[in-house]
């Protein structure tokens, strides 16, 4: 009694119901390649890129990390370059007469403490690159600014690195390696110089004995000679700072390429993952609605054969 046609609904049913369950699974999980059973080849390449990825975002953390502390370092050298400038105009003010030097004086201390600050407040993470206060000093910062990756995938970092004796403009522990601590001698600066050393160093950490020379302050007593060496002095301090400042901007650029790049790669792994394991939403939403749609219209069929045998068999019977 059974006949072809209740047999292909029993059989587009079973059909439909296996593709309607894997639809189902692919619209929820919006992957078309959920797991190696699926498509091994594919499945295999799309974890490989995605390992890699993983490892261009640990890059870019590590690139992060480092323009972070040449930005905090930049901002640092360019807030003490405005300072000295403003300590260069106390003491060119210092060469009238009719001045009152002790309240000058009173301003360039103030500002002399505000180069502390800076220098202290330049710390990123632990690192401070402008305030040293151990009594071994590294001969060189460095900073992850690119990437390698050899013939066997191995990922390997570049560094960038940048002299201490450039950047320390504090030393706390030994004056002579810090820019403001150090002296320099105002002779040398000048091209008529005698040949005779006037040393002049800007200020004196606390606790740490001073260097030999003389501090730039000025007094009553201070003579135009003086104040001329101390200009000069001051002058020599605010261009090193620039070149700093100008190197710093350098490894900053260099690093922010670099970002762009790791970026821009990463977004394209992203995008060749989403090639091989994504699935067309559009598309296994209009395959849901048909599954679903040949589901019922096979319940029905069977629905109604059931019925039709059943009305077959009372007629038999009775």
């Amino acid at each position: 009694m059974t006949s072809s046609y209740v047999q292909s609904a029993l059989q587009t049913l079973l059909f439909s119901n296996e593709n309607l369950d894997k639809a189902q699974q692919i619209t929820s999980s919006g992957l078309k390649i959920g797991k190696a059973a699926d498509n091994a080849g594919y499945w295999s390449t799309a974890k490989n890129l995605t390992s890699e990825g993983n490892v261009l975002s640990s890059v870019g953390d590590a690139l992060s990390l480092g323009a972070s502390k040449v930005d905090t370092t930049y901002e640092g050298v360019s807030s003490a370059i405005d300072i000295l400038d403003k300590i260069t105009t106390e003491l060119i003010t210092g060469y009238e007469e009719s001045t009152d030097r002790n309240t000058i004086n009173g301003s360039i201390a103030a500002l002399k403490k505000n180069l502390a600050s800076v220098a202290q407040a330049a710390s990123f993470s632990g690192d401070n690159w402008l305030l040293n206060t151990t009594p071994q000093l590294p001969d060189s910062k460095s900073i992850p600014f690119s990437y390698k990756k050899g013939a066997d995938g191995a990922v390997s970092l570049q560094y960038l690195s940048i002299k201490t004796s450039d950047t320390v403009l504090i030393d706390s522990s030994d004056p002579s390696r810090g820019l403001f601590t150090k002296a320099t001698d105002a002779d040398t600066l000048n091209p008529n110089g005698s040949g005779t050393p006037r040393e002049y160093y800007l200020m004196s950490p606390d606790g740490a004995t001073p260097p030999g020379g003389q501090e730039i302050a000025i007094s009553s007593s201070t003579t135009k000679e003086e104040l001329d060496d101390m200009v000069a002095v001051v002058g020599e301090l605010s261009a090193k700072l620039k070149g700093l400042g100008s190197s710093l901007g350098t490894m900053s650029n260099r690093i922010d390429q670099q970002q762009s790049f790791v970026g821009a790669l990463g977004d394209s792994l992203n995008k060749s993952v989403s090639r091989l394991v994504d699935a067309d939403m559009e598309e296994e939403s209009t395959k849901l609605a048909a599954y679903k749609s040949q589901r019922d219209l096979a319940v029905e069929v069977v629905s109604m054969a059931n019925s039709f045998r059943k009305s077959l068999a009372s007629l038999f019977q009775g």
